[in-house]
């Protein structure tokens, strides 16, 4: 009897409670935006969307105008993002410009062939350093040595000729007319650091790597550099033939002095060793299998130091 009772209470409070609710009344969960609300949500529709449809004559006119300026804000931003897209690239001490010209198209920046054609080609005798670079048929690589080690940000596909000035600009800072050495051109100076580069791992040894090439200069003999006979082999050889070999070889028979230019492009270490060799009377030096560095004043010094030692040159002289 009781629920009989409460049941006809219970459905018309609930009929009364729909009622309210299709009247508007009944829920306070999603209130009604307010005139201004809504004008402010069209004007958002439209400036990210010109395709928004005008809803009148005097709001059409607005909205066109401002689908214009979004339009035109989007256009002129997509190169300017394309633009600033960039990448780090390390260039470590004794890269060749082929190597770096590889790493450079590995990482998005430009074409590898491009880079050096660009670096062959385009006229940067702006630069200091390159304007006293020797005009010589018989140099392969006119900028190998002045593309100064580093880590650098490029933007992605950029133009060859501003990579390469990126690198040159560096150089201008970092090298210009720090180093020098008695009777030696710069050019001269940074073919003998990229030789040391290539052939010592610290600056301790560079130094003392340094005062055996001087030296040997100094008396006439045969550089003899393990270095450029490698540069050729691995780097000019496979594409140009003999063609510059015996400009960049300093083995027997071929360049009695320094190679005609730069076989790597040398970090500071390498420079600084070459404006300041160790004093000493080496002439000659080798790498033994322990990869120590063994000096002396004639080969029987240098081979007596390795044999008591318990090693051999690593590299055959």
């Amino acid at each position: 009897m009781l629920r009989k009772r409460i049941c006809p209470f219970l459905l018309a409070a609930l009929f009364g409670l729909l009622t309210a609710c299709s009247s508007g009344q009944g829920s306070s969960s999603a209130p009604v935006s307010s005139e201004g609300d809504k004008a402010s949500s069209s004007s958002s529709s439209v400036s990210s969307s010109d395709s928004a449809p005008a809803s009148s004559s005097s709001s059409g006119a607005a909205s066109k105008s401002a689908a214009s300026s979004s339009a035109a804000k989007t256009s002129s931003a997509s190169p300017a993002q394309e633009k600033s897209k960039t990448v780090k690239v390390t260039v470590p001490e004794g890269f060749t410009l082929p190597q770096i010209a590889a790493r450079l198209e590995a990482k998005g920046v430009c074409r590898a062939d491009d880079f050096i054609k660009a670096a062959q080609t385009y006229d940067f005798s702006y630069y200091s350093l390159v304007a006293k670079i020797p005009n010589s048929p018989n140099r392969c690589y006119k900028l190998e040595g002045y593309l100064y080690p580093d880590t650098y940000e490029f933007y992605t596909d950029m133009k060859p000729q501003d990579a390469v000035g990126k690198f040159l600009r560096s150089a201008e800072s970092q090298i210009g007319s720090k180093y020098s050495y008695s009777g030696m051109t710069t050019d001269q100076l940074i073919t003998l650091a990229s030789i040391i580069e290539r052939e010592a791992d610290d600056s301790d040894n560079m130094k003392k790597v340094s005062s055996v090439f001087h030296n040997r200069l100094k008396t006439g003999m045969i550089l003899q550099a393990d270095s450029t006979r490698d540069y050729c082999n691995l780097y000019l050889v496979p594409k140009f033939g003999d063609k510059y070999n015996k400009y960049y070889n300093t083995y027997p028979n071929r360049s009695p002095g320094l190679p005609i230019g730069p076989i790597c492009n040398p970090g500071a270490d390498a420079l600084y060793a070459a404006a300041h060799p160790a004093d000493t009377d080496y002439l000659y030096f080798a790498t033994g299998t322990d990869h120590n560095y063994y000096y002396g004043a004639t080969q029987q010094d240098r081979d007596t130091l390795m044999a008591n030692a318990g090693v051999t040159p690593l590299y055959a002289d």
